[in-house]
């Protein structure tokens, strides 16, 4: 039956367009030619922004004014020395001498692997369980996130050349989704260029005229696109996107064990080329909420155990359905020991 004939889901597909639902794809309404056409796509943009520059006003003292300033200039900021080389030790035997429930997804020939940071993980880590925390750490990610909730944390390895397969999508330059968010990366081993460091396209998270016009041209033919994300609201952007757009060239961020990277990924940004076999070691954080409420909320502690409840169910029902295909599914469990060998 066509998506267009499901009348029982119209319903859920109007609901979407007053949250975080961005797939052109998967939802009509989201995907009309002839809405975007008539500026469907580009109105939740410009709401959305407008959205979380309320949220960073009531947010504004959980980061400090220099940091503010390059985050808001250049779509990311850089915290060097975050951790000390004690406090860096100290977490970094903590990561490697531990288990936990870790998982994989494989993307081309790169693997990402990671390890939720949550009350289980964290019962018997106390410098783990302090960063976790931490104040300054949680308050800068949740202003740069724009929602005073904690954001998600995991322990991550991407390692490069992993297995044979096509590239890594995840090197093409691309925008996460039609709303400001946020990701950060606390490095916890020398980044190096080879290495394959974080990559941002400076001040592309800015809403120019350049980037409008690109934006609302890719939104009235996004349903027809076929590169695997861009149909399903992550839009990848070419050095002529960028061209087009008046960006600067992307440029890798190499940094020094200890340093702390915020960025809004709605800027264009991607993984770094590495040499094959190159790995890197973070503590990754991940913050996306509904871009259309203006309260930043009030960052209760129990959220995030409720979130991490529904996340480890989503993926035990994910691993469900992917046995019953005989395959495994898309982030399935791998030996924790297989992060640190």
């Amino acid at each position: 039956m066509p998506r267009v004939l499901k009348i029982y889901m119209w319903p859920v597909w109007f609901l979407g367009l007053f949250g975080q639902a961005k797939s052109f794809r998967a939802n009509p309404i989201i995907g009309s030619r002839l809405l975007n056409r008539l500026g469907l796509h580009m109105m939740r943009v410009v709401l959305a922004r407008l959205v979380a520059h309320i949220r960073w006003f009531f947010l504004m003292g959980k980061m400090p004014k220099k940091l503010r300033q390059d985050y808001a200039r250049d779509g990311f900021c850089v915290v060097e020395g975050f951790l000390d080389k004690e406090e860096l030790a100290a977490i970094r035997a903590e990561v490697l001498s531990s288990a936990g429930e870790a998982r994989q997804m494989v993307q081309g020939n790169t693997a990402t692997q990671r390890i939720l940071l949550d009350h289980a993980y964290l019962a018997n880590k106390p410098k783990l369980h302090a960063l976790s925390e931490d104040r300054t750490f949680v308050n800068m990610l949740s202003y740069a996130g724009a929602k005073a909730t904690a954001p998600l944390l995991y322990i991550q390895r991407i390692r490069n050349g992993r297995l044979e397969g096509g590239a890594d999508p995840q090197k093409t330059m691309h925008s996460d989704t039609f709303h400001p968010t946020m990701k950060a990366w606390l490095f916890l081993e020398d980044v190096t260029p080879e290495m394959g460091p974080f990559t941002y396209v400076r001040g592309s998270h800015r809403l120019t005229r350049e980037r409008f016009k690109w934006e609302y041209i890719r939104s009235c033919n996004a349903g027809r696109l076929s590169d695997g994300y861009s149909e399903k609201g992550s839009f990848r952007a070419g050095p002529e996107d960028l061209t087009a757009m008046n960006l600067p060239a992307p440029e890798g961020i190499t940094a020094r064990a200890g340093t702390l990277v915020i960025a809004n990924t709605n800027g264009f940004h991607g993984r770094g080329q590495a040499a094959a076999g190159a790995n890197r070691l973070e503590i990754w954080a991940y913050s996306r909420h509904n871009p259309f409420n203006p309260l930043p909320g009030f960052g209760l502690p129990f959220m995030n155990r409720i979130e991490h409840f529904f996340l480890h169910a989503y993926w035990r029902h994910m691993d469900k359905k992917a046995k019953s295909r005989g395959v495994p599914s898309s982030w399935h469990l791998i030996s924790a020991r297989e992060m640190f060998d």
